[in-house]
């Protein structure tokens, strides 16, 4: 009975102290546990790295619906889905995304994604879902100004629609930051720029400047060959013709200058010539339209205000001359049925003049001469003594209407080639706070601190276009044409006694280039004077950024660019297509309107 008793209570107690099946119960439970943690801690490390992945691609969103506030919502949400899209890559077709334009100003992106979990399942069987948030503003602080320079030579043709696009989207950007605190302005170029009609007080009305229509004078008009006594009978030898005077002086043997046949009369032209007096000569149709040759050196490349003290720093009337044929591609605007260039003043027979007179001379551009002028932009067929004038130029204003009128109004403009020395020069002066144009503000108030920015744009290098015509050697452009660089080819006043004391032909006599051979010998001149003016905008203050629109990558051009862009790696574009265009002004609108996420 005892040992019974104590068997059944052993056998109790041996059943009652074994649990080795509720360890294994247990350690199974605890596996499964410590399994799903492990595997949270993997999914939980992968959704980190999905966050960051989608909070970046959120950022660089936000900044692209941003950058293009001004453009209709829907636009701007495809352009930052198409950013965010290539941010994440093959994970993009899960995210949920939207844009939002947030009542006070900037934006707002939100992005969610489903993420398969794995061993994190066996703790919670569903989805982890991750989303992100991201706001960005434009700021305007300090207060900005902004020229947009801008090529708009015939080269642009097929083009003009994708420049005025981003042209248009930059400025309108900016104008939207901040109110009156930040103002664009405008300047079309083709070789030369228009400053508008209504700038008198800037010009050099009493021809008084060294290149004030230095085309013209002293030119030699040609010859009779067969003269009995003195060339002063006024029939034969008019003194004046059109409106100039003309010059007579009789062949002596003793003649340094060559003419030396006593037996005939040489006619000259006048000495100076006002070409705001040869266009009060033409028709209503022929009349100044604004544009402005470059001044003398150093004024061409200078921000120096225009002074009645110093004629050379004002401006001379752009004309381009009439040159001297019928076809209508080049710049023939007095036909032949009105001035015989064999016949300079209408003198009937007798009278020889060279091939050259009819390009060379002044006196065609007399009172009542028939004239064919053309001045639309756009077509080569335009011609002219305003061939190859732009659009005016716009001051800077906060106006976006008007910034964005002048803009749509652009052309491309047949005539003279490139130059960029024109473009940049007068972008400068429009920013400055100086005259000719005084609506810059301050560069160093400290009361009124101002970011000042240029945006000079050209598709290709600067030019001295050749040109067969009979006088000019190149396309006349606003810093004239070869021929006028050429000092051989002045014609100096005979010394003869008892000769009138006339004064030579004005020559430019620019040191280091006083033989000007080839189209070579004018751009290397050019681009040696940007690279000055280049220097001297951004020692004043004003950053520069450039465009290369379809150009040589490592060429001139695109070097001379690279060089006067401010240097700090971000400021010149390379663009080889309408796409990459579009992308440099917006990428410039960042850089200047100071995009920044807010939250």
């Amino acid at each position: 009975m005892v040992m019974g008793r104590f068997l059944s209570s052993a056998s109790r107690r041996s059943f009652l102290g074994d649990r080795s099946g509720n360890v294994a119960m247990l350690w199974g439970l605890m596996g499964a546990v410590l399994v799903g943690l492990l595997g949270m801690s993997v999914d939980f490390t992968r959704a980190q790295s999905l966050r960051v992945k989608l909070q970046n691609a959120a950022d660089g969103a936000v900044l692209v619906a941003e950058r293009l506030s001004m453009r209709p919502l829907a636009e701007r949400t495809t352009a930052a889905r198409a950013f965010f899209d290539a941010e994440m890559g093959e994970d993009a077709d899960e995210v949920e995304f939207l844009v939002y334009a947030l009542e006070d100003g900037g934006h707002r992106v939100t992005a969610r994604m489903a993420m398969n979990v794995s061993l994190a399942r066996l703790v919670k069987n569903e989805d982890w879902h991750i989303r992100v948030a991201s706001e960005a503003m434009a700021d305007a602080s300090p207060p900005i100004e902004v020229v947009l320079a801008l090529d708009n030579t015939g080269s642009m043709k097929d083009d003009m629609d994708t420049l005025r696009d981003g042209a248009e989207t930059l400025a309108t950007f900016l104008l939207s930051l901040d109110g009156d605190s930040v103002s664009v302005g405008l300047v079309p170029f083709v070789a030369q720029v228009n400053i508008g009609t209504a700038n008198l007080d800037w010009m050099d009305q009493g021809g008084d400047n060294p290149h004030h229509g230095e085309f013209f004078e002293g030119r030699y008009m040609g010859r009779r060959n067969t003269v009995s006594g003195a060339c002063t009978n006024p029939a034969s030898f008019p003194t004046t013709y059109g409106g100039f005077p003309v010059t007579w002086i009789q062949g002596a043997a003793a003649n340094p200058s060559g003419y030396t046949n006593t037996g005939r009369c040489y006619a000259f032209a006048t000495g100076e010539v006002n070409l705001f007096d040869v266009y009060a000569n033409l028709p209503v149709n022929a009349q100044w339209g604004g544009c402005v040759e470059a001044r003398p050196e150093p004024y061409d490349i200078s921000d120096d205000a225009p002074g009645a003290g110093d004629p050379a720093t004002q401006w001379v009337p752009y004309f381009s001359p009439d040159e001297g044929g019928d076809d209508v591609s080049s710049n023939n605007w007095i036909t032949s049925s009105t001035y015989d260039r064999s016949d300079v003043f209408g003198l009937g027979g007798g009278f020889t003049a060279g091939a050259d007179n009819r390009t060379l001379g002044v006196y065609k551009y007399r009172p009542g001469v028939t004239v064919s002028v053309s001045h639309v932009g756009a077509t080569s067929a335009d011609k002219g003594p305003n061939r190859g004038c732009p659009t005016e130029i716009v001051p800077l204003t906060s106006d976006d209407s008007t910034v964005i009128t002048a803009i749509q109004g652009m052309k491309h403009w047949y005539g003279g080639g490139t130059n960029q020395i024109e473009g940049l020069a007068w972008a400068w002066r429009v920013i400055s706070p100086g005259a000719p144009f005084t609506e810059g503000r301050a560069y160093d108030d400290p009361d009124d601190p101002v970011r000042k920015v240029i945006v000079l744009f050209t598709d290709g290098d600067n030019t001295s276009l050749n040109s067969n015509n009979n006088g000019l050697e190149s396309d006349y452009a606003g810093f004239g044409s070869r021929r006028t660089w050429r000092e051989f080819q002045y014609q100096t006043w005979p010394t003869v006694a008892g000769s009138p004391g006339i004064p030579a032909a004005y020559q430019r006599t620019i040191a280091g280039l006083n033989l000007v051979n080839d189209d070579d010998d004018m751009v290397d001149y050019f681009n040696d004077r940007q690279e000055t003016l280049c220097d001297a905008v951004k020692a004043a203050g004003v950053e520069i950024y450039t465009i290369g629109f379809r150009i040589t990558a490592g060429g001139t051009a695109d070097q001379l660019l690279e060089d006067c862009a401010t240097q700090d790696g971000t400021h010149y574009y390379h663009a080889d297509n309408a796409s990459e265009l579009l992308e440099a002004f917006d990428n410039i609108g960042s850089g200047i309107g100071a995009l920044r996420l807010t939250r």
